[in-house]
């Protein structure tokens, strides 16, 4: 198997349909990069976060230009966070505190990319009351729908049964077709409104200016 491979086989999946085929490439080489150096997971973490924090600082300018430019550097933020997972698997380095700089540095990027969106409209708008009640929305149900995941991850898993039986043919065919069900499901745009849709959504909208529909978009299907 070659180290590409090796590296594609710790990404997470089933993921949602755009960081598999447009953030994981990228991500996935970014971390053949760097698996010799002496760059960490919790470093990819930092850096990401950065990252994002020059981006946002570029749309809290409101001008068409510079918001593209710190879109540009939040979408390279999201390739370097999915790395720094990646990066952690394939060395297999992992610890408490790095999970939790992750949690929080993705709290701080939200709330970071929210309210520059806000206030760059805001600058280049005109005072608008309802943009940032429609960002404080958004951001709101972001924070849900974390919660969320964090309890479906802590579910517990159902006892493995004690009989040593084999499952029946028919019983092994309904567990392959739901297995299967559930990859094709990965398939479908915004299933579940994973990070990686967030991060395209605030690609597909930015780009065309449309601060005030991405808000409304986020905040809607998110609920």
């Amino acid at each position: 198997m070659s180290e590409l491979a090796k590296i594609n086989a710790c990404a997470k999946r089933p993921i949602d349909i755009w960081t598999n085929f447009i953030y994981y490439p990228l991500s996935i080489r970014l971390v053949y990069i760097v698996r010799k150096t002496g760059i960490t997971p919790n470093a990819l973490t930092i850096s990401s976060l950065i990252i994002a924090l020059i981006g946002c600082a570029f749309f809290l300018r409101g001008v068409r230009g510079d918001v593209l430019i710190g879109l540009l550097l939040v979408q390279i933020s999201y390739v370097v966070d999915c790395a720094d997972g990646q990066l952690a698997r394939y060395k297999q380095q992992f610890s408490p505190v790095g999970g939790w700089i992750d949690q929080v540095a993705d709290r701080i990027k939200e709330f970071s990319i929210y309210t520059s969106l806000a206030y760059g409209y805001t600058r280049l708008h005109g005072p608008d009351n309802r943009i940032w009640l429609y960002a404080m929305f958004a951001l709101f149900v972001l924070y849900l729908l974390e919660y969320y995941g964090q309890i479906r991850m802590g579910k517990p898993q159902p006892a493995a049964s004690a009989q040593p039986n084999a499952p029946a043919d028919g019983d092994a065919h309904l567990e392959d077709g739901f297995a299967r069900a559930q990859r094709l499901r990965a398939f479908i745009p915004f299933r579940g409104f994973l990070i990686g849709e967030q991060y395209f959504a605030l690609l597909a909208f930015i780009v065309f200016d449309a601060v005030r529909p991405f808000f409304l978009f986020v905040g809607i299907l998110g609920g």
